[in-house]
């Protein structure tokens, strides 16, 4: 093996930190993942602990990197959007990293609505009126804990937090900010008419700089620390949904929609410039992506949790296991309204809440869990719709996250969006993802569309039943009323 000719890729997720060590192949020669805890309460409180998060980085890192601490030649990192963390003057945290999860800022977020100008927020910086963004957060901190907010020096995100761990700087990359809601998507730096309107000044925030960016070498220190060996460079790499695509081909070409299914999921098709919904709408999301591309589509809070809530609340079966039961089932017209985190979809937003609607006693677990499946991939279909609406085309869907690993759920998600659906055969695309950019950065490869051509590999196309999207279109059209419809009774219901 030739010397520094591995990359090790760590993604921090909201539910688990991923460590892996990859060869310019794309084969994983060695994988660790922790779950990282969540400090929660009836508040709506959902923080990581930010010490215990960069002590579980390093635990992973050092089991990861055994037998190779030598070999390494890059580390890049990704990690999950809306993290937000204010630091003291000494740097010291103020707060725990508040995550997606977190509802506690939808108390200010009707007088905030009231405040500012949204339409001109979602023309700088992509972002529809959110209650989950950081620049919400810090106006919240603002009106109901003054002291933190007075007290705020700095403010990172998840990924910023780390690479300050790690060097003592402050970087961050555009695709991972897109969603502050205080980077102005036009230009890739912090925005004034937002930082005004929050009085934080933009010296309060990590330098924005590329994905590929290379901050410089770990320090003797942070290399002891982690168990590393020689020089080893440090890369900013991509927000999590961002390496995900790449790890599953969105730098491969155009048109191609990107589906990634976690606790969380998205739906992004990469386009060479920022396109806006109607300022009025605002039903999707502009974030960066990478290498002179945008993102547009959307991300879903409630995705893979659903399964999960079913797991721990309700039916005690494994995630394996629920596929499964669900497989030669038909959900006989039930419907499951997944929004037990609220969504982002500004129609509905925070007050949405999880619903079944049609249930008959004839319906089991086995159709409730597929209406679940099914209620996720409508929404996805939802904002596939918005895309194509814009003039935005989808030439193939490709897949991936934990819901990928379920032949039942793609299908479904094949058979609602009308096209076939490629999943890749790497079980962990989002450290691929960051591998393809560590090993261009190597000069591996000349370029982004290379490595994606050499280390992105289909496993399997899932094609789309005529007569089941024939089903489908009409069971999607419902589901959009539904949503639509209820936004009165969530409104009431999230005042009772």
């Amino acid at each position: 093996m030739a010397e520094k000719e591995l990359v090790l890729s760590v993604d921090l997720g909201t539910t688990n930190i991923k460590s892996g060590l990859i060869n310019k192949e794309g084969k994983i020669l060695s994988l660790v993942q922790r779950e990282v805890p969540l400090e929660k309460d009836n508040t709506g409180k959902a923080e990581h602990d930010p010490n215990k998060i960069f002590d579980i980085f390093v635990e992973v890192v050092r089991e990861t990197i055994k037998g190779f601490e030598d070999k390494i030649g890059l580390l890049i990192t990704s990690s999950y959007m809306f993290g937000l963390l204010p630091l003291d003057e000494k740097k010291n945290p103020l707060t725990g990293i508040i995550t997606l999860l977190d509802t506690r800022s939808r108390e200010i977020f009707d007088d905030l609505l009231k405040e500012v100008d949204f339409e001109e927020i979602y023309k700088r910086t992509g972002c529809p009126p959110f209650l989950y963004y950081p620049f919400v957060r810090i106006y919240w901190l603002k009106k109901r804990y003054n002291e933190i907010y007075k007290s705020a020096r700095y403010y990172l995100g998840s990924k910023s937090f780390l690479i300050y761990k790690l060097t003592g700087e402050f970087y961050t990359d555009p695709s991972i900010d897109s969603s502050t809601q205080m980077l102005n998507i036009h230009n890739l730096d912090w925005d004034p008419y937002v930082l005004d309107f929050l009085q934080v000044e933009k010296d309060a925030l990590p330098k924005v700089v590329s994905g590929d960016t290379v901050i410089d070498k770990l320090p003797k220190e942070t290399l002891d620390l982690l168990g590393l060996k020689g020089e080893v460079l440090l890369a900013v790499g991509l927000y999590d949904g961002g390496a995900v695509g790449t790890g599953i081909g969105a730098l491969g070409g155009e048109g191609i929609g990107v589906v990634n299914i976690g606790t969380t999921a998205m739906f992004r098709v990469p386009f060479p410039k920022p396109i806006f919904d109607d300022s009025k709408k605002m039903r999707i999301q502009v974030p960066y992506f990478f290498n002179n591309h945008w993102f547009p589509g959307g991300g879903i809070n409630n995705a893979g949790i659903i399964l999960k809530w079913f797991r721990d609340n309700i039916f005690n079966l494994n995630y394996i296991e629920q596929s499964q039961i669900v497989k030669n089932v038909n959900s006989e017209n039930l419907f499951f309204l997944p929004y037990l985190t609220g969504e982002r979809n500004p129609d509905i937003g925070s007050v949405a809440s999880g619903v079944i609607f049609g249930l008959r006693p004839h319906h089991t677990k086995a159709h409730i869990i597929r209406a679940g499946m099914e209620g996720v991939s409508f929404i996805i279909r939802m904002l596939y719709e918005t895309l194509k609406e814009l003039g935005v085309s989808v030439k193939e869907v490709r897949a991936g996250g934990g819901g990928a690993k379920s032949d039942t759920w793609m299908q479904i998600l094949a058979d609602i969006m009308g096209k076939p659906v490629a999943v890749v055969d790497s079980k962990e695309p989002a450290l691929l993802g960051s591998a393809i950019l560590g090993f261009k950065i190597l000069g591996e490869f000349s370029s982004y569309r290379e490595a994606t051509d050499k280390l992105v590999r289909i496993d399997k196309v899932y094609e789309p039943d005529p007569d089941r999207v024939s089903s489908y279109n009409k069971k999607f059209e419902f589901f959009a009323f539904l949503t639509n419809n209820l936004k009165e009774a969530f409104t009431l219901h999230s005042r009772l």
